[in-house]
């Protein structure tokens, strides 16, 4: 008894791959035949030496110049190099999907210098820092203007914290109508710039633009105080290029070197800015 040259499962590949005209043959043969020109090409044999459990030498025969000249041998090569493929293509994309969730978790994100997060920061007149909030390194700074300010809690002796400021100074990135809008709503005074665009804008629709904004430019001038402050943060270098892996291990870093300088916050005009950790 000759030996099954095909497993089940390889059969279910190769089957489709095989052409049944109107008048033959059997499909219940196929595999049959088929194995018997594996058994041809494995044992180096001659057809006339085939087992009979593969049929006829001579039907096999001719079924192999079939399917050698309707090129069934190269189409079913091609078939087994992209069913090779699959699980390789499968792997990469899962591979991608999970580098994404991590990066996504990390906080961690793309600019021109690799993969970078961006901290976003609150501090008062006296370079003391309220608050901070760390983002991909491509995030924007404006949609990050809530959420800063949303952090201050500074509490005092007795009572509860006390986290809405007198005033909030910024750059012209947060001049926007939804900064603006959280801060008349909160009654904070606003101490933002505007853009040269948003004013055209708003000239351009003529009453319906609404008044011209204004700030306060006595005030704007103390917002060195947040560069001030990012160069003592700076200082450390575990701060200024980021080797920790989860971000609450990285926010871990600035309050403790502001520890170190014995900086205590204070609700006193807080200003707005951003700066990179590679």
């Amino acid at each position: 008894m000759t030996r099954v040259q095909l497993a089940d499962t390889d059969w279910e590949f190769i089957e489709p791959y095989l052409p049944i005209g109107e008048y033959g043959p059997y499909p219940e043969r196929l595999r049959q035949q088929f194995e018997g020109v594996i058994w041809r090409f494995k044992a180096g044999g001659q057809w006339r030496e085939m087992p009979q459990e593969f049929g006829a030498w001579s039907t096999v025969h001719n079924r192999f110049r079939q399917w050698r000249d309707a090129d069934v041998f190269e189409v079913l090569l091609e078939g087994l190099i992209a069913e090779a493929a699959k699980p390789e293509r499968e792997e990469r994309r899962r591979i991608r999907r999970r580098r994404k969730l991590r990066l996504k978790a990390a906080l961690l994100g793309r600019s021109r210098g690799g993969r970078t997060s961006k901290v976003h920061l609150a501090a008062d007149r006296k370079c003391r820092p309220l608050a901070f909030v760390l983002t991909a390194g491509q995030a924007a700074d404006s949609p990050q203007f809530i959420p800063v300010l949303g952090k201050i809690r500074v509490r005092g002796p007795v009572g509860r914290p006390r986290t809405r400021p007198d005033a909030v100074a910024g750059d012209k990135a947060y001049s926007s109508r939804g900064s603006r809008a959280h801060l008349r709503k909160r009654h904070i005074k606003a101490v933002l710039p505007e853009k040269k665009d948003q004013a055209a804008n708003r000239t351009k629709k003529g009453s319906r633009g609404g008044r011209p904004v204004s700030h306060d430019a006595d005030l704007y001038k103390e917002r060195n105080t947040v560069e001030r402050l990012i160069n003592k943060l700076k200082a450390w270098r575990g701060i200024t290029t980021r080797y920790n892996k989860t971000p609450d291990s990285y926010l871990a870093g600035p309050p403790a070197r502001l520890d170190d300088l014995d900086q205590r916050p204070h609700p006193d005009h807080p200003l707005i800015t951003t700066r990179y950790a590679p």
